[in-house]
């Protein structure tokens, strides 16, 4: 996919990879000048993001159901025509991807999960591993079948997101003594992504120095319709 048959409005993912862990943030495409991309700047909690030196970042276009992958770009921040972007700087045409699963957060706290039993709804204390749009993953010593439903009520501040699953992988853990479980939600919840969304953003803004704006991008547009 070469640069320019990307059409304006297309979404984009930034796929940021740091200290052995991997964030990702969603915007779409406004512009592109030469063999660079013009972004909506992405913004969590009314902070602008930054990409510092640390940050391997890839570039992945969805664009009418085909997903394309730009490996290692360099990602700034731009004032053009008097507007803010993201300015991506990519290298070569981008290469089909075939994405197979949700991004996956680490959680690593203890909550309850709640298991339905005959007497009644059971909570048991178990270790969140991780957990996506998708799924969750924790850590129990109680010895669960798969194809059982559960519970888990995510704390978000003031409010609690509820979100319902079923077990579909099990594995023991020898060093641990203990189970773990791989669930799969039974629906999506808009309100779990933007609090993954979130806390990736908060993580990386730790890992991140602050920055000020680079100089604004130079070139002219391809297209009549661009600035």
């Amino acid at each position: 996919m070469p640069i320019d048959e990307i059409p304006n409005g297309s979404n984009v993912e930034l796929e940021v990879r740091y200290s052995g862990r991997s964030v990702s943030f969603n915007s779409e495409v406004l512009l592109i000048i030469h063999n660079s991309i013009l972004i909506s700047p992405i913004i969590v909690n009314e902070q602008t993001i930054g990409f510092n030196d640390n940050c391997r970042v890839n570039l992945i276009v969805k664009i009418e159901g085909k997903v394309y992958l730009w490996d290692n770009v360099t990602v700034k921040l731009v004032k053009y025509d008097g507007v803010i972007y993201h300015k991506i700087d990519v290298s070569g045409d981008g290469k089909p991807y075939n994405r197979r699963e949700a991004y996956r957060m680490y959680i690593g706290e203890d909550m309850p999960v709640y298991i339905n039993t005959n007497s009644g709804p059971l909570a048991l204390s178990v270790l969140v591993k991780d957990i996506s749009e998708t799924g969750v993953g924790f850590i129990t010593k109680e010895d669960l079948d798969t194809n059982r439903t559960i519970r888990l009520k995510l704390k978000d501040n003031n409010s609690v997101i509820s979100l319902s699953g079923i077990i579909i992988r099990k594995e023991f853990l020898t060093h641990l003594d203990s189970f773990l479980y791989g669930c799969k939600f039974n629906e999506k919840n808009n309100r779990l992504g933007n609090y993954i969304a979130r806390k990736q953003g908060e993580e990386l803004r730790k890992k991140t120095n602050n920055y000020s704006s680079p100089p604004a991008a130079r070139g002219k547009s391809k297209s009549k319709n661009k600035k």
